[in-house]
């Protein structure tokens, strides 16, 4: 007798066998229900999840002699012959050998024909995206107004590639990727049909290898039977396939979290003389750490079989911060290590550097440390000081304070004239940063000339720089200060009163 793999051996014969497609099997199901059948469908999904499947699920039930039924009898003739493949009703077309034009009009030619048996004319092409795109414009007016005894089924892992107008006349059902518990408990339930001998460990290892694909799980069991003698053991998983076992990212998170860059070379250079594929390394690296990080905020893993306690410990003994910025780094690993001639070097480099994430200031941290140090009320408290020291210091009176800037200048030796010259100058206003003085029209230009002896003075008397202008009058400059708009500014901050 012919052997059969377990992927054809098992392959779901009705809606019922079919695994983690609910939303799908539902909606289809339904339809057959009320008689609610659509001329095309379009199948989307990963590889190995069940869509070829489902659509020859779909055409049997479409087709089986019991008349339209939720789900196929798989007894009558029409079901076992869609079963073995050789219905003439339901065409099988692999769009990546059929991809041209030509065989787009044949199939358009054929169409017209009534089935020469079924209900329903049913084309399933596997692969649709892999057309031509003049072989899908071949196709659209067919899928347009096709008639009424045919139905097609496109299955493809890429609906990206699919073109909109062939989308828009397609019911769309996308495939999701199973977990790693749905792949569990089919293999588990394999094992036992076919007794065979594997432990526990050796199931879940290939459940989380699958990557959501039933398929590919499949294939590997059937391999390992094939390879080991007696009992299926996780050892065994991880000879054939080169898996990295969870205990060497154990060892090297640990030599990351405790800063211990000994051990994160070691452990680099033990894949590497093990001769693990750095990528497969990267993957499970990646898978690993994003673990732990749903255990340390503790929300479940919803493709884990069960919770694994030693991980969720290693996860509480850091922050959630820490295994995001991990993560982060991480997550470019393999795109960066492709452009890089020496792959082992820079995967020890990227593993340094995360064991260096503790140094890392926190800015939150930061931004509540300078909060808590009071920096800003100091500040403004010694601002504060230092005006109310201006005020007692500073004279309230432009007159007064002319009086000490001359008292400064005639400490000075030499400029008698000068001195002579600024005894007849009157201050006519004051700011923080300007003096203006107004003198008699023949003095001008000798006081321009030791203008920065005046400022020196200035500067002596006030304990900082300032701008003095000049200004001439013929007449009385008592109302020119009255007048201007700073001395009035200062007489009413400072309260001051008028002195002549």
């Amino acid at each position: 007798m012919e052997y059969l793999v377990l992927t054809r051996k098992y392959r779901p014969q009705d809606f019922n066998e079919v695994v983690g497609q609910k939303h799908v099997i539902q909606t289809l199901m339904s339809a057959l229900k009320n008689r609610r059948v659509g001329h095309s469908y379009l199948f989307a999904g990963p590889r190995g999840v069940g869509k070829t499947s489902v659509a020859r699920i779909l055409a049997k039930a479409l087709n089986c002699e019991n008349d339209v039924v939720e789900n196929p009898c798989n007894e009558c003739e029409t079901c076992k012959a869609i079963t073995k493949g050789s219905a003439v009703d339901v065409i099988e077309i692999d769009g990546a050998s059929n991809r041209g034009i030509d065989e787009i009009r044949a199939l358009r030619e054929s169409v017209v024909y009534n089935p020469s048996s079924a209900r329903y004319k049913v084309y399933i092409i596997d692969e649709v995206h892999m057309l031509t795109k003049e072989a899908f414009n071949a196709l659209l007016k067919t899928l347009e107004e096709p008639p009424s005894h045919v139905v097609f089924i496109f299955a493809t892992t890429e609906p990206e590639r699919v073109p909109k107008t062939v989308l828009s006349r397609c019911q769309r059902f996308d495939f999701r990727m199973l977990t790693e518990k749905e792949i569990f408990t089919k293999l588990n339930s394999l094992t036992k049909l076919e007794s065979i001998n594997a432990d526990e460990g050796s199931l879940r290892l290939i459940a989380a290898r699958a990557e959501g694909s039933i398929r590919d799980a499949e294939g590997m069991l059937d391999q390992l039977v094939s390879y080991a003698e007696g009992q299926i053991t996780a050892n065994d998983v991880k000879e054939v396939f080169g898996f990295i076992g969870k205990e060497v990212y154990i060892k090297l998170f640990l030599g990351i979290s405790g800063r211990n860059e000994k051990v994160i070379i070691e452990v680099i250079e033990d894949v590497i003389q093990r001769g693990y594929d750095i990528r497969e390394f990267i993957y499970g690296w990646l898978k690993f750490i994003q673990r732990l990080l749903l255990y340390n905020l503790d929300i479940p893993d919803p493709t884990s079989v069960e919770i694994n306690k030693e991980l969720q410990k290693l996860a509480k003994s850091v922050s959630s911060k820490f295994l995001t910025a991990v993560l982060n780094l991480s997550t470019n690993m393999e795109r960066d290590i492709r452009n890089v001639p020496y792959s082992q070097g820079f995967l020890e480099l990227l593993m340094l550097r995360m064991a260096r994430i503790p140094d890392l200031a926190d800015i939150n941290a930061l931004i509540k440390e300078i909060s808590e140090s009071h920096i800003e009320d100091s500040s403004y408290k010694r601002a504060e000081e230092k005006l109310e020291k201006f005020k007692k210091e500073f004279p309230t009176d432009v007159t007064d304070l002319w009086k000490r800037i001359i008292e400064t200048i005639n400490n000075t030796d030499g400029k008698n004239f000068f001195k002579s010259f600024l005894r007849e100058a009157k201050p006519v206003s004051f700011s923080s940063n300007s003096l203006r003085l107004n003198v008699p029209e023949s003095h001008k230009e000798h006081l321009k000339e030791d203008i920065d002896l005046l400022k020196e003075a200035c500067k002596e008397t006030l304990g900082f720089d300032i701008e003095v202008s000049i200004v001439t009058s013929d007449g009385p400059v008592e109302e020119t200060i009255r007048d201007d708009p700073l001395i009035k500014k200062i007489k009413e901050i400072f309260n001051a009163e008028e002195y002549i």
